[in-house]
């Protein structure tokens, strides 16, 4: 996702040309390092890059994650259960697709994202499952970049710049 620069872009160009090469690596895993850790926070806020709440879990998940021994014997959920459930994390059953997340830098690009198969499905929605037990997953989106990182990155570009005058 590119970054929009407003403001004197001969001058600036001018001093990023400027950078030294170990200042723009520093910069480049400064920006990665920032980009993971707001995209491993939107599992903890439950919201996509652009501020949007995450659809909640369906029901069928909620009640497929019921076990034996959440049930009392008449059947009925324990309170116990009732709380877990209602305090899940959607997308952290494991961790393993929030603890995926790495920044990876060439030239002057940074990458964010994950190797983790399912990713896409959860970060575009979709359909899963065989054929016959089609489920439509939701999109919950938790890669991009928000107006705050945006602010970041600027003033981590600006800060870079400046830093030797």
């Amino acid at each position: 996702m590119p970054v929009r620069v407003v403001g004197d872009l001969a001058k600036m160009r001018r001093k990023l040309e400027g950078l030294k090469q170990p200042r723009l690596v520093k910069l480049g895993k400064t920006v990665g390092e920032a980009l993971v850790s707001s995209s491993i926070q939107r599992f903890n806020d439950q919201r996509a890059p652009d501020g949007t709440p995450w659809k909640s879990l369906s029901r069928a998940t909620i009640e497929g994650s019921v076990r034996s021994s959440d049930l009392t014997k008449r059947g009925r959920l324990r309170s116990s259960a009732a709380r877990r459930m209602a305090a899940r994390l959607m997308l952290v059953q494991s961790a393993r697709l929030r603890n995926s997340i790495a920044s990876t830098l060439r030239g002057t690009v940074v990458h964010v994202g994950t190797n983790v198969k399912y990713a896409r499905l959860h970060q575009l929605g979709g359909q899963a499952g065989r054929r016959s037990a089609r489920v439509i997953v939701p999109a919950r989106p938790f890669l991009g970049i928000s107006a705050e990182d945006k602010a970041e990155i600027r003033r981590q570009v600006r800060d870079a710049v400046t830093e030797g005058d």
